[in-house]
Order: structure tokens, then sequence, then C-alpha cells
């Protein structure tokens, strides 16, 4: 199928692509204060700025930074699938160096190191006309497995994008 036809067929039946980031969620520390950030809930963000039905899938922790985080979704309007587990939210301190670079530290162990395919996620993943994942959610066995089982739903009709991340990275081990 090329875009125009499946575009048109979206059309003629009246409904907005549904678009799915599987991945992080998290906050982005900067030197000017916290944003919230993960590059497949930023593409799910501006897809549904765009008219997508977005939706992001993710973990947090059962903390502060978790319901913030939530709170910035809901103010967003992305509806979200989202574990809430006994682990951090993830974090990723920025610095910018003297040449104007910024340097991320990214904290592990955090919540979405841990994300399980839940059967919510796999009944979203059979709608989804396009999926956004990235490299850094997969740094752990568990989530990895988790994004590529969600993944093996989605019709074969859907469009998959990977972000790389090919950032210069520091990680934190807790």
């Amino acid at each position: 199928m090329d875009n125009d036809y499946i575009m048109e067929q979206m059309k003629q039946e009246n409904r907005r692509p549904v678009v799915v980031g599987i991945g992080e969620l998290l906050w982005d520390l900067l030197p000017s204060g916290k944003t919230a950030g993960g590059a497949p809930i930023n593409f799910v963000y501006h897809a549904s700025r765009l008219g997508g039905e977005g939706y992001a899938i993710t973990a947090i922790g059962d903390d502060d930074n978790g319901r913030e985080i939530l709170g910035e979704l809901d103010k967003n309007n992305i509806r979200y699938l989202i574990e809430k587990l006994p682990y951090p939210t993830g974090t990723v301190r920025v610095a910018i160096n003297g040449e104007g670079i910024p340097q991320y530290t990214i904290t592990e162990r955090v919540a979405w190191d841990h994300m399980s395919p839940t059967a919510d996620a796999v009944d979203l993943a059979e709608r989804a006309d396009v999926i956004c994942f990235g490299a850094l959610a997969q740094r752990s066995q568990q989530s990895r497995e988790t994004i590529q089982a969600i993944l093996s739903f989605a019709p074969n009709s859907a469009y998959r994008l990977f972000d790389i991340n090919c950032v210069s990275i520091i990680i934190i081990r807790y």
C-alpha cells in the first residue's frame, strides 16, 4: 500500500492516524530547569499536535517525578498506557560544555528499564499506523524484549520509526 492510498482510506473513514511511542519517558534536567522528554514520547507529542491520535507506552516510578510527568502528559493531551513501578522515574542530567555542546548523564535502573508487554499495549499496537521506538529504552533486556514483543503485534502496514540516539552519554549506575 502506498501513502496516498492509506491517507485517502483514513479520510474516508474519518479517522486520525494512531501514533504510538514506546520507550523512555523522563525528565531532562537542563541548566535552565527540568522538562519532560524522551524521543518516542516527544514524537507522539508532535504527531498529536499535527492531528494524530497519539499514545505513549512506558513506565514511571511511583514517585513525585512520576506524578509530575503524568501531569505534563495530561496538560499536553497525550494519551498513555503507563505502568507505575517500584523504580525511580527516569532522569537525564544535561550539561552544556564550553563549546555549547550538550553532554548527557542518563540514570540507569529506572522504571522504563523494566517495562512489560501489557495486554492493553498489545491491543494498541494492533491498531497502530505508526510506532516510534528507540535505542535508549532497549538498553535493558527486559524493556528491549517488551518493545520487540509489542512491535510484533503491529500491522505490517504500520510505519516503524527507530531513533538511534547518537549522542555522547554518560551512564550513572545506582
